[in-house]
């Protein structure tokens, strides 16, 4: 059984692997797949709560788990945005932010197999003829986190989620663990805050792909800046404030659009940018066909 389900999990990391890579994100992903001893204890633990599972109704939705964990807290909602487009969302719990409240913001969304893993799944439950897997739907969950959180999102779940009632007593130490919460999540803005004043100083220096590396934080392959597009942004900041200020989660979800993968490197990426926002003739006139010609 596992094996079997271990096929669906590869296909479809493969599949977010494809795309995330094909835009050069930093990110880590994680996945795992329920055995039934994992199955029963949440089976268990939802009838003790009195909210269980019915092969008629409710049914668990996470056999299947994949975590995308990212180095930044704005790839967050990137990376939902990009994935929207090759996964079926068919539901989420994304937390609200509360300004006066210590608590985790989760990110979890309830994504649906596809028809080719939708057949697989129903000749695993039919051959091994398993009331546990009827009990689970044809879903699968995808989190994300940032890579600052995610240490202790597996604490917590560990360790309170799961013992629920060895907490209830301890309201002061829960505040607690959430507050360690907050100052990570005060870290994460604080991480994208530096990065982008550091690409601003870059700017001010003239020093172009390094202004690119920090304010894009991307894969860059180690390709330097062609002379011709450095002679351009030397002789007009406004076209290199331009590329500072252009919206970075609109050009690389635009990027993950683009039919054909193209290597992710200063050049490339100026020509996109100068594509999709600037519309420069001279950055226009260096930019290859290739990419003209597939977006």
């Amino acid at each position: 059984m596992s094996r079997d389900l271990q096929l669906i999990e590869k296909d479809i990391c493969s599949k977010i692997c494809e795309r995330l890579d094909k835009v050069g994100l930093l990110y880590r992903i994680f996945s795992r797949v329920k055995d039934f001893n994992s199955i029963r204890e949440k089976i268990d633990r939802k009838n003790a709560e009195g909210n269980p599972y019915y092969i008629d109704g409710k049914k668990i939705q996470d056999i299947l788990g994949i975590r995308i964990v990212t180095y930044f807290y704005d790839d967050v909602a990137l990376v939902k945005k990009i994935l929207s487009d090759i996964l079926k969302f068919v539901g989420e719990e994304i937390d609200v932010i509360e300004p006066t409240v210590f608590k985790p913001k989760r990110t979890n969304i309830v994504c649906r197999f596809d028809d080719k893993h939708k057949e697989t799944f129903e000749e695993i439950v039919k051959i091994t003829n398993s009331n546990l897997l009827k009990l689970c739907d044809h879903t699968f969950e995808l989190q994300l986190r940032t890579i600052l959180s995610e240490g202790w999102h597996e604490i917590d779940h560990s360790l309170r989620y799961k013992s629920k009632d060895e907490w209830l007593k301890h309201s002061e130490k829960e505040r607690l663990l959430n507050g360690i919460y907050a100052n990570l999540e005060v870290n994460d803005l604080a991480m994208k805050s530096l990065f982008s004043e550091l690409a601003y100083q870059h700017f001010k220096e003239k020093n172009w792909e390094a202004m690119l590396r920090n304010k894009y934080r991307l894969k860059f392959q180690s390709t330097e800046l062609k002379s011709d597009l450095k002679q351009i942004l030397n002789e007009d900041s406004n076209i290199a404030k331009q590329i500072l200020k252009a919206d970075r989660i609109n050009v690389i979800n635009e990027l993950s659009k683009v039919e054909i993968s193209f290597p992710i490197n200063f050049n490339n990426l100026i020509y996109f940018i100068n594509l999709i926002e600037l519309k420069n003739d001279r950055i226009s006139n260096l930019t290859p066909e290739l990419i003209k010609n597939n977006y």
